[in-house]
């Protein structure tokens, strides 16, 4: 597709967009999970309007998600058109389009349902907390590799 002398060009400026797309990702996901939620729960008194915060930071990140998560998913099969290592780039998009559905169904399934619970207290609130925190981090676990898979691929 490329021609010789542009490919090696091309690929690394697809591979600028590609990493730093994903470590942005990453960092927001962590951030939210590290800092942001703990001190939030500690430092916001009124519970609803954690919860408010919390959903509208979700919210946020499944934005940046979706954003960083379609952009790493176009480039690196555009990166796979060419390469020497097309299964890396391909096993990349996939784990990325792993943890987007997995947002998807964070987003979309338990983030309103735990904003609908008024106890937090509550049975029902404790184990869609759980799930929420095994997706959420599933998305991170998903992003890390495809990270660590986009290092270790082979320009030649």
């Amino acid at each position: 597709m490329f021609r010789s002398a542009h490919r090696t060009r091309l690929d690394r400026i697809l591979a600028a967009v590609e990493i730093p797309a994903m470590g942005l990702w990453l960092g927001a996901l962590c951030g939210f999970a590290f800092i942001f939620a703990p001190a939030a729960f500690a430092l916001v008194p009124d519970i609803s309007q954690f919860a408010n915060l919390t959903t509208a930071n979700l919210r946020v990140l499944a934005e940046v998600g979706a954003v960083c998560g379609g952009l790493t998913i176009v480039v690196a099969l555009v990166r796979s058109l060419d390469a020497a290592d097309r299964t890396n780039d391909i096993v990349r998009a996939a784990l990325i389009l792993l943890a987007l559905l997995l947002l998807a169904f964070e987003t979309f399934a338990i983030v309103p349902a735990m904003a609908a619970i008024t106890d937090v207290h509550s049975p029902d609130f404790a184990d869609l907390h759980q799930r929420s925190m095994e997706v959420y981090g599933g998305v991170v676990a998903l992003v890390l590799a495809a990270l660590i898979v986009a290092a270790v691929r082979r320009d030649a």
